[in-house]
């Protein structure tokens, strides 16, 4: 091996290392697992910048600046601003006002919490990479990393069963803070496992649908694809319900749904949707037999009666405080607790609504940002669902997956904050960049050898 074809041969384990890396390390609300996905994640970055300037080959697409002008965001809060600009902000009128009480110089930052801010930029470190290195990586390896995040997903499953079985205090459970009651798979919070797994399905189930549309003959290799699909499908069903969030089948039930319209598109093989409402059976019949009683008793509950619909309108109300600049990314608990009505109740350290919390702390340019990221969204679909003649229909239907999955996480944030967990942005990274990639595009394939291993039959493009 020559050593010019190093960095490509190390291109797929180092993306691969850092999102195994972030779903088993970044469930929580940081940590040494966090700092150390984001060590791997600026390794990949130097990365896949060093092979976009020394090969010809992959050369990155002019979509990798959405990467750049996420990271810019943090980077320009922790920048100096003028005075009056600084003093915009209502709230930060009172603030230098207590400041000069106190004898203390106004800070010149835009961030009011810049410690805060740079850890939020440290925190899109894996995001960041993996999508440029989704960039860069064919379909057959980027397969490879749909591929780890549904293992992923299905040892959480596994992981969450023996949580349920040791109990509250059962040692599985990685984390203080938790729901002690429900499994968390790898996380901290069951609505994060929930949106995991929701996000998996229709990877699964257009991976098995395609897996069965190319195969000429039902020989015992495509018999053995159907029955990992269908057991893939069930056990992600009955892992959404074992978590027992409102959210997560809300989402799951999305998931499905969306999923048809893709199968259908694909080459229909006699039995394809018999076997995939067999897989839907069978995890509905298992949801129903271990995890019943649990789904009712949530079901129970008002769901306007949830703590995150009465702190939305404090978030809302903060964030007018504190427009058009924020308070600095990452510096949302600090600015609500100034506002909270009631301090005494609860930790509060999310707005349980990302696009809320991300207007309070970035102010317009978070508008902005949310904006162009919804176009991004958009615009991407319209390309992934639209035919082409150029891609192939397993490159098609996985790309539409991808976005379909991509779509979830985004409806997720409008009740909660997946994207402020390493794992759920790292694994929001490599579906984004499975979808900016063109359908039928190669970029900088691995060098003989160096291709991924083909770890099963089934979501293979």
């Amino acid at each position: 091996m020559h050593f010019d074809e190093l960095p490509a041969r190390m291109h797929l384990p180092l993306a691969a290392a850092v999102l195994a890396s972030a779903l088993v390390l970044g469930g929580g609300q940081g940590g040494p697992g966090d700092s150390a996905v984001q060590a791997l994640a600026l390794c990949l970055v130097a990365l896949c910048l060093w092979r976009h300037a020394t090969e010809p080959g992959a050369t990155l697409p002019r979509s990798a600046w959405l990467a750049a002008l996420m990271l810019a965001l943090p980077l320009l809060q922790l920048l100096p601003v003028p005075g009056a600009l600084w003093l915009m902000p209502a709230a930060r009128t009172e603030i230098a006002a207590e400041l000069s009480a106190a004898g203390v110089d106004i800070p010149s930052r835009w961030s009011l919490v810049p410690l805060a801010t740079e850890r939020a930029l440290q925190w899109l470190l894996p995001a960041a990479a993996l999508y440029l290195a989704a960039l860069q990586l064919g379909a057959e390896q980027r397969s490879t990393l749909l591929k780890l995040l549904v293992l992923a997903a299905a040892a959480s499953v596994v992981l969450g069963l023996a949580q349920l079985a040791g109990g509250k205090d059962s040692a599985l459970r990685f984390y203080a803070i938790t729901n002690p009651s429900e499994a968390v798979g790898f996380f901290a919070n069951r609505n994060h496992l929930a949106s995991l797994l929701a996000v998996a399905l229709p990877l699964v189930v257009v991976g098995t649908a395609r897996w069965l549309a190319k195969r000429d003959e039902m020989d015992a290799r495509t018999l053995l694809g159907l029955v990992a699909g269908i057991g893939f499908v069930a056990l992600l069903i009955l892992g959404i319900a074992l978590a027992r969030s409102r959210a997560g089948l809300v989402l799951g039930m999305v998931g499905l749904l969306g999923c048809l319209p893709i199968v259908l598109g694909l080459r229909r093989r006699r039995g394809t949707r018999r076997a995939l409402a067999v897989a839907v059976a069978l995890g509905l019949t298992l949801s129903v037999q271990f995890a019943l009683f649990g789904i009712l008793q949530r079901l129970e509950k008002d769901p306007f009666e949830d703590t995150r619909f009465r702190l939305l309108p404090v978030a809302e109300s903060v964030a007018r405080e504190h427009w058009p600049l924020g308070a600095g990314m990452g510096g949302f608990r600090r600015a609500f607790e100034a506002e909270d009505p009631a301090p005494d109740n609860a930790y509060v350290n999310h707005a349980h609504n990302d696009w809320a919390e991300l207007w309070l702390e970035a102010g317009w340019p978070g508008w902005a940002l949310v904006g162009g990221a919804v176009a991004a969204l958009l615009v991407s679909g319209w390309r992934v669902w639209r035919p082409s003649r150029a891609a192939s229909p397993g490159q098609t239907a996985i790309a539409r997956a991808a976005w379909l999955a991509l779509l979830l996480l985004a409806l997720h944030s409008l009740a909660d904050y997946p994207l402020r967990k390493t794992a759920l942005l790292a694994v929001a990274g490599v579906l984004a960049g499975c979808v900016a990639t063109a359908p039928g595009r190669e970029k900088a394939a691995l060098p003989a050898g160096g291709a991924g291993r083909n770890v099963g039959p089934a979501f293979s493009p």
